[in-house]
């Protein structure tokens, strides 16, 4: 690691939000991801990296406001890349992760709106549109999860409440 995790910023990504970095210091977090989706890109020339928490799949037409840029999959997506690309990334160098998409109801409730199940395929689809698929990913399941993107290293982990980070 470039710095001691304690010196690590870490930089909370919330519900409908969206963060772009290239400070090595910096770690992107979305936490309590449940039936939202985390999806993280990085570019490893540029070690410029970002992070978006989509809440529903679709925008249905309507805008975003400021407070939630990202908040459906087709903004958020959209968003994201776009905003990797103004910082110099290109398209074919990002490497794009998901994490989330839990039915945190239980598997009772989890048939019922599969809102988790529907974030994931509609982030498959758009990012399909730009030419990217995930290189990794942790979806599904009944358990929130946080997800953490290291800005300095080029390194994603996953958590859930009970468990350590591991590496995506």
């Amino acid at each position: 690691m470039t710095a001691l995790a304690s010196e690590l910023r870490r930089i909370s990504v919330g519900i409908g939000q969206l963060a772009v970095s290239s400070d090595a210091g910096e770690v992107l977090v979305a936490y309590g991801l449940g039936s939202c989706v985390g999806v993280s890109a990085y570019d490893p020339s540029l070690r410029l990296g970002g992070l978006v928490h989509i809440l529903l799949p679709d925008s249905e037409g309507r805008g975003c406001d400021g407070r939630e840029p990202a908040r459906f999959a087709d903004i958020g997506i959209d968003s994201l890349i776009r905003r990797m690309v103004e910082g110099g990334a290109l398209k074919g160098r990002l490497t794009v992760k998901m994490v989330g998409g839990a039915a945190v109801l239980g598997a009772a409730n989890a048939g019922k709106f599969k809102i988790g199940e529907r974030n994931a395929e509609a982030i498959k689809e758009r990012l399909l549109r730009h030419g990217l698929r995930p290189a990794a990913e942790d979806l599904g399941g009944v358990k929130g999860r946080t997800f953490e993107v290291h800005i300095g290293v080029g390194r994603t982990y996953v958590r859930t409440a009970a468990s350590s980070p591991t590496e995506l």
